[in-house]
């Protein structure tokens, strides 16, 4: 039996399906005779229409993120009518709020262009003589699935063509089989099983009537609905995806040169405290919300086998939710794995700043943690289960530890009134330093959410989304059962408070790369440092006892008199005159978020979080060329030539204030390397450091002495640490490119040597040259010339690369060795030592 699985427009070109990755291994595993095909239609798409139109990345990623305003839906529509004109200016008028004019140009080309597409596409599948066909859809894909399932029956009505996925769940799905009669088989809930019954029965020419959840027709072609499975598969039943076809057609695709591939793993399924407190807006989970998640040790282990098979160290992870009991089992095993990983997951967003930082070390480095809103009367209407305090805490810590967090702002609570937003709007200046949420958006009613199933919550009268008329040609009651999203009268808080709330949230994303609050805890003392600009001071000690023990405090959540109660247990004599002044005093000075009678600091601890600031907004990826030197000149503190000069912070103000020194390190220490010398400097809670001598590259130049040098440099840039140096490429000033990915140098020798610093400092960002470990291989990340160069290194010599690291001998290596590696640009000659260019990637850019 030969299946092809289709994976169409508008799926991420990023990601693989993960649930036909599940399908093609279930059906290898059952019908270890049969051939499976997975056809990404979605990148083939991508190659498609990009030599018609010219069409970008950020157009499809437009394309793949506007579900909800149906603009995606639509595009495919003209295929699946055969009309390449369908409802085109019903839909115009209908969007014209939602989609820029120049989208909605490009969409009406698209639309043109669909029925040339699907006709292509089908051809090329049915050229490959399938038994059957499978098609995933799930949010934006349903129209251009619905087209080419259509015109396959036109062209080969013996094929079978079966759907499945998220948008054929419950009702749903037996909607979409009655209102298409070339559908043949829709597979409702898990698939795993009932694909691969269905397929026994198309084999055996045996009734499907017993298949749980299955839509098929009889001899008459009318369509019946079998009952879906009363329970979830075990997670025992949890196949690892098999993603083969992606990963070839994504290095042959378009898309190859456009974004980086990740893998999609799922380590279980349903969500734990949907199972307690069904978030009143969520409709994910549809049929199951019982949470099952694999064993620890299995999804590591086919994690790790999963990036070694395809070399990819980019991680999504499918969940809705992380396993609490991870944290003590899969989090220490991938930490401990020696793999560079960049994986995000979803969280809850009461974790503690230890189990943030347990999910860095372990290469989580994106969160989604559900934030929401950040008041605490409009989360408990969404039955969140958190506060306010406790999300701005989220984001305070997730910034202590470097961990990016992903979040929206929602609105439109029936209950929530202006005055749950006005305070918190008031505050957003004092958070700015914090990850800004995406954007702003009222809540849609989605199907198997609360809010569609209990009117009493506040939307009794719900209607499909208006652009469900407009793309498909079916009746009313048929589009109540086939949609997923509904319209219902606006509630909560008014249109203006909204568009208050909205350019409110566009000022925290355009000052969130500029600005920045971190403290160091020096136990005796506080020191703070500000660059906000809503704020005038720049640093600020707390010295007085009960204040500093009241910060500490202040770091969960409390209401005054708790704070007072506490502070008075710890033997500090003070009235609540005095607490109430303080607090006044910190509000004044940004240093608090208070909703709901708590207070919370807001203040992250020092490490350099302005230099991992991206923002979507640039073209470039370069920071603020200010966030890189100080204003002013740089005062240096006397020291021994053979000395690295250490500070808690990279501030210069504030590295003037005492306890901010952290003293000397031996330079040329000779029973240590500079890699391990760095380690131990980042592991002491250093920031800063201040090299005693220039890097002298030329003839006249001392080989070790520059190589160690260079290495200190690098090592610091890829750790996020700053540093003062100074460098002098002699002759070959021109070739400053090849170190631009170092934290730019305090000063650049030469006649050229202004004009090189500058492009230097406004091009600069973290990982701009980098590599990362995975197993049996190396990836390099190359953007040092402009253009993204990605180089996987297999079979890489540990021992090699290690002695490259520190500089090493070139007669160590042969010369068709030395050739290769200075002509890749990853390994530069220092005299008689070869030394590795790339920092190591340990941290990861926040995006504002």
């Amino acid at each position: 039996m030969h299946i092809t699985l289709v994976n169409m427009p508008w799926a991420s070109i990023d990601f693989p399906s993960l649930a036909l990755g599940i399908l093609k291994r279930r059906v290898a595993d059952e019908f270890p005779d049969s051939r499976v095909d997975v056809v990404n239609a979605n990148l083939d798409y991508l190659d498609w229409i990009t030599e018609r139109t010219g069409l970008t990345r950020e157009e499809y990623t437009f394309c793949w993120d506007s579900y909800f305003t149906g603009y995606s839906e639509w595009i495919f529509s003209s295929a699946l009518y055969d009309d390449p004109h369908w409802r085109d200016s019903e839909f115009a008028d209908l969007v014209a709020d939602a989609v820029p004019g120049d989208m909605l140009n490009k969409g009406r080309q698209l639309h043109a262009l669909a029925p040339e597409y699907i006709a292509s596409l089908v051809r090329r599948i049915l050229a490959d003589r399938p038994d059957v066909v499978g098609f995933s859809t799930t949010f934006a894909q349903n129209s251009a699935v619905l087209a080419a399932a259509r015109l396959i029956k036109k062209l080969a009505p013996e094929v079978p063509v079966v759907l499945g996925g998220g948008n054929c769940d419950g009702p749903m799905g037996a909607a979409l089989h009655r209102g298409f009669p070339f559908v043949d088989y829709v597979n409702r809930g898990e698939g795993e099983m009932s694909f691969t019954r269905l397929l026994a029965c198309l084999r055996d020419g045996s009734s499907p009537a017993d298949v749980p959840g299955l839509c098929w027709r009889d001899a008459d072609g009318t369509s019946h609905a079998n009952a879906m499975s009363a329970a979830p598969l075990p997670a025992s039943a949890l196949v690892t995806p098999d993603y083969t076809d992606y990963f070839e057609q994504h290095a042959a695709s378009r898309a190859g040169a456009m974004a980086e591939p990740h893998l999609v793993v799922e380590s279980s399924r349903g969500c734990w405290w949907g199972q307690k407190h069904h978030c009143t807006f969520c409709g994910l989970n549809g049929s199951f919300m019982e949470f099952r998640s694999k064993s620890p040790d299995r999804f590591v282990d086919e994690l790790l086998a999963m990036t070694e098979r395809h070399r990819v160290l980019n991680v999504a992870v499918a969940d809705n939710i992380l396993d609490m009991a991870y944290l003590r089992s899969v989090v220490p095993r991938l930490a401990e794995s020696e793999c560079d990983l960049r994986i995000s997951y979803e969280i809850k967003s009461n974790m503690r700043r230890e189990q943030l930082a347990s999910l860095v070390a372990a290469g989580i480095h994106y969160v989604q943690p559900g934030i929401e809103s950040l008041n605490g009367r409009v989360l408990k209407l969404m039955d969140k289960g958190v506060t306010g305090c406790q999300n701005v805490r989220m984001l305070r810590d997730a910034e202590s530890v470097s961990l990016g967090v992903v979040w929206n702002y929602l609105y439109g609570f029936p209950g929530e009134t202006e005055e749950d937003y006005e305070p918190v709007i008031d505050q957003f200046p004092a958070i700015h330093h914090l990850a800004p949420p995406n954007g702003v958006t009222r809540i849609a009613i989605e199907r198997f959410s609360p809010y569609f199933n209990r009117p009493e919550l506040g939307f009794g009268d719900l209607s499909p989304a208006a652009h469900y008329a407009v793309i498909y040609d079916l009746p009313e009651s048929e589009l109540r059962d086939m949609a997923y999203v509904f319209d219902a009268a606006h509630r909560g808080i008014s249109s203006t408070q909204a568009e208050r709330l909205d350019k409110a949230v566009e000022t925290w994303r355009h000052e969130f790369p500029r600005g920045r609050l971190t403290q160091c805890d020096l136990a005796d003392s506080i020191v703070l440092t500000n660059t906000r600009p809503g704020f005038a001071w720049r640093t600020l000690t707390i010295e007085e006892p009960w204040e500093t023990a009241a910060f500490r405090l202040l770091e969960q959540p409390s209401t005054s008199d708790v704070l007072l109660t506490k502070l008075r247990a710890d033997r500090h004599d003070i009235a609540a005159a005095d607490v109430s002044a303080l607090l006044a005093r910190w509000r004044t000075l940004g240093l608090l978020f208070e909703d709901g009678g708590q207070s919370v600091h807001v203040v992250p601890h020092a490490a350099n979080q302005d230099l991992l600031r991206w923002t979507t907004q640039d073209a470039s990826p370069a920071l603020v060329p200010a966030l890189l030197h100080d204003a002013g000149s740089r005062t240096r503190r006397a020291s021994a030539a053979t000395t690295l000069q250490c500070w808690r912070e990279r501030d210069e103000e504030a590295r003037e204030r005492p306890g901010m020194y952290l003293g000397e390190e031996q330079y040329e220490d000779t029973a240590k390397t500079a890699v391990r010398t760095v380690a131990e400097l980042a592991a002491r809670g250093t920031q800063h450091v201040a090299l005693p001598e220039p890097v002298t590259l030329g003839p006249h130049a001392s080989d070790r002495g520059a190589v160690r040098r260079l290495t200190h440099v690098r090592e610091l840039t890829g750790r996020g640490l700053s540093v003062d140096w100074d460098l002098d490429l002699g002759a070959e000033i021109g070739r400053w490119r090849l170190f631009s990915h170092l934290y730019p140098p305090r000063s650049v020798a030469g006649p050229d040597g202004d004009a090189v610093l500058d492009q230097w400092r406004t091009s600069f960002h973290l990982n701009k040259c980098g590599y990362r470990r995975g197993r049996g291989f190396l990836e390099v990340t190359d953007l040092r010339h402009g253009t993204q160069r990605r180089v996987i290194m297999r079979k890489v010599n540990k021992e090699k690369l290690a002695s490259l690291l520190d500089g090493a001998p070139a007669t160590d290596f042969r010369p068709q060795e030395i050739e290769a590696f200075l002509k890749s640009g990853l390994v530069h000659r220092v005299g008689s030592l070869l030394w590795w260019l790339p920092s190591r990637i340990t941290r990861w850019p926040v995006v504002g």
